[in-house]
């Protein structure tokens, strides 16, 4: 009960975080997409960009890839904030929401950077945060209660190893060392983050009670 007053603090300021990236994602983005496409659209094309930012990247296409990676990746900026601006948040896209961000970072870091051991930690992570997100899942359909949405340590992480790897396929087309390295330092801060925000989902699963 002697934390709560901190833990709302906490909460409020997130929640107004979120509000004015929300706000701003919304002046910018939201007037090209019609209000006949839903979040879980937005969800589902990035599943579909993710194999071919793939293919691109195996033919050399690699000005390409790195556009369709930028697309995909906004594709997650803006369908959490249409979900939450115009009320369209189903319990279907928070859980798929978060695998199709996992799958495309896991997917793009594996096959370009895969001899760094920071990218083999984060896709160890990787791996484990599903196996999180599908627990997740089966507690909320067996107790018919709403998944928990991602927090915001599992959102910083998500825009530290998109800006990573935007900075590193950039380095790497261009040959520059020294921007790649930076790139991995990076990482490993979203690292951090993820650690951080696997703490928080286990703490919020386990140990998180009502207040009385």
């Amino acid at each position: 009960m002697m934390d709560q007053p901190a833990n709302d603090g906490y909460t409020k300021n997130t929640r107004a975080f979120q509000r004015s990236i929300d706000g701003a994602v919304q002046k910018a983005l939201f007037w090209a997409i019609p209000e006949w496409v839903r979040p879980n659209h937005l969800t589902i094309l990035r599943f579909v960009l993710t194999p071919v930012v793939i293919v691109t990247l195996h033919y050399h296409l690699r000005w390409l890839a790195l556009v369709l990676f930028i697309a995909a990746v906004t594709t997650d900026f803006v369908d959490g904030a249409m979900a939450r601006r115009r009320g369209q948040i189903t319990k279907a896209g928070i859980i798929i929401d978060p695998i199709a961000d996992k799958i495309l970072v896991a997917s793009v870091l594996g096959y370009v950077g895969f001899h760094y051991l920071v990218v083999k930690i984060i896709l160890a992570l990787i791996v484990a945060e599903i196996i999180l997100v599908a627990i997740g899942a089966g507690v909320s359909l067996r107790t018919r209660r709403p998944p928990a949405a991602a927090n915001v340590f599992g959102k910083s992480k998500m825009v530290l190893q998109s800006i990573a790897l935007i900075i590193f396929l950039v380095a790497g087309f261009l040959s520059l060392k020294g921007l790649q390295d930076f790139s991995s330092y990076l990482l490993w801060v979203a690292v951090a983050f993820a650690v951080l925000s696997g703490v928080k989902q286990l703490r919020d699963a386990f140990f998180k009670h009502p207040a009385a």
